[in-house]
């Protein structure tokens, strides 16, 4: 069909194309041949007019102005022959109307005009009046202009053939472009419909079984895809790519069963650090990920309480390396942690409590934690040497910075700080395995990238959990290392 469509466009191109070189060859000929060939015919009518008025004048008068008037006539009437013929040379029909009627011209003016003019010039009046009246001079002028005016007629007649022709040429590109445009509207209807009933239904089928898929207990049920051949193929990839899932999550179910069933404590102590949400506050639209560096167990953590006065408690922890030993000490700065804000709601105390238990001086942790007033957007926060969270409006960008050393066996002071968060705005809070994830080019994603990633996320997605899942998804898309540490990120947006 789209062959059909460009046959289509070359044929109307090609004829407009010929219908275009027609009308601008006949406007040419009439503009710069037949209307100017038409002038001058009418200028040599004149000039003849002129020579007969001016013999018969000096015949009657001898008065030696009209012999001038005549000579004049005569030399305008040679110009007018001279340029017809160059004119209308390439007409034989109408060259020779020329010569015949130049001819003439030449007669009458030797056996007509000339014997009035030499009698007149003697001075024998009488025999010019005698001739004047023989009119012998008079028929040969009519025979000029017999000459003339056929030509005359004739350059009109190819005008009125030339103008007729253009308007025929007219009205059939205006009817050649109008059905041409039908046709290609026509084909354009049918590509339509066979789209929407070949490619358009199919894809949304497609797209339907691939959303019902990824749909929690619906894993099992197949991909089918129907359509042209390139969209059954990737229904095919997606049917494999859904096998392979499938086989995923069996995997990952069963070393789950075998976790229960093998490792009681170690699946207690993650079912705690996995502990993590709190119920839905109003006002507040929060999301948040951990992803452990190594099996089940992980160095880091996040938790969001609710107070006991409405206040919404957000903490992030990563404690240095990951594995079992990492989840413990987490397991137990997350119990002082939650434990301390509840009792006193201030995120300073809870460090400096938290810090207290640490006994291994090789064991050390990073710690941010913020409580909200969701009323009032009153926002206090501490920070541990924790990467700053960022508080993030249409127009700026705040950094929650420290406040005070990393937990470790050496102690320290924390204090707080406050700030206030708008309506609409974001605050994103995540562990340094995100930011250190490298990519191919041993690129880490810095601060740098991951305001690019913020930047997007916030543009493109309306929840706490589009904006945690686009920065997640893109950060390990670029990512070569994404195992190398524990990461988590959360998002806590004032609504």
């Amino acid at each position: 069909m789209l062959l059909v469509a460009v046959l289509l466009v070359l044929a109307a191109g090609l004829a407009v194309r010929s219908g275009y070189n027609t009308v601008a060859r006949t406007n040419n000929q009439v503009t710069i041949v037949l209307q100017p060939a038409s002038e001058a015919v009418a200028d040599l009518n004149t000039a003849l007019a002129e020579m007969e008025n001016a013999v018969t004048a000096y015949a009657l008068t001898a008065d030696a102005a009209y012999l001038g008037t005549y000579i004049e006539g005569s030399a305008r009437a040679a110009t007018d022959f001279r340029n017809l013929r160059g004119l209308l040379a390439s007409d034989p029909e109408l060259s020779d109307l020329i010569r015949e009627a130049r001819q003439a011209q030449l007669t009458w003016k030797r056996q007509g005009a000339q014997p009035i003019i030499e009698a007149t010039e003697r001075g024998d009046r009488a025999e010019a009046r005698d001739l004047v009246r023989s009119g012998v001079s008079r028929n040969l002028y009519n025979d000029v202009r017999t000459y003339t005016n056929t030509l005359d007629q004739r350059i009109r007649d190819l005008v009125d053939y030339g103008l007729a022709q253009q308007e025929a040429e007219f009205v059939r590109l205006s009817l050649l472009l109008n059905v041409s445009v039908l046709l290609v509207l026509g084909l354009l209807a049918v590509v339509s419909t066979l789209l929407l009933r070949g490619v358009l239904h199919p894809l949304r089928d497609l797209q339907r079984q691939m959303l019902t898929v990824a749909q929690e207990g619906s894993h099992e049920v197949p991909i089918s895809a129907s359509g042209p051949p390139e969209l059954r193929a990737v229904g095919q990839d997606a049917e494999k790519m859904r096998r392979e899932l499938v086989a995923g999550f069996d995997r990952v179910r069963q070393a789950h069963e075998g976790l229960e069933q093998q490792t009681p404590v170690v699946a207690a102590i993650r079912s705690e650090l996995a502990d993590s949400h709190t119920t839905g506050v109003p006002g507040i639209d929060l999301f948040g990920v951990q992803q452990p560096a190594e099996g089940v167990m992980a160095g880091d953590w996040w938790s969001a309480r609710v107070l006991v006065d409405g206040r919404l408690a957000i903490t992030v922890t990563d404690v240095s390396g990951h594995g079992p030993e990492a989840g413990m000490e987490a397991l137990r700065l997350k119990h002082v942690m939650e434990l301390s804000l509840a009792q006193a709601g201030d995120p300073a105390l809870a460090l400096t409590q938290a810090a207290e238990g640490f006994r291994v001086a090789s064991r050390f942790a990073t710690c941010i934690t913020a409580i909200l007033d969701p009323q009032t957007g009153l926002l206090a926060w501490a920070n541990a040497g924790h990467p700053p969270a960022w508080l993030v409006t249409a127009t700026t960008t705040t950094e929650l910075v420290s406040t005070g050393p990393l937990l470790s066996v050496l102690g320290g002071t924390w204090t707080n700080e406050h700030t206030h968060m708008e309506l609409g705005s974001t605050l994103l809070l995540w562990t340094d395995g995100l930011t250190e994830s490298r990519s191919g080019d041993n690129q880490e994603l810095g601060d740098d990238g991951l305001a690019d990633l913020v930047a997007e996320a916030l543009a493109g997605e309306q929840t706490s959990e589009g904006v945690v899942g686009y920065i997640l998804a893109s950060a390990r898309a670029r990512s070569v290392d994404w195992q190398r540490d524990d990461v988590t990120c959360v998002a806590v947006r004032r609504i």
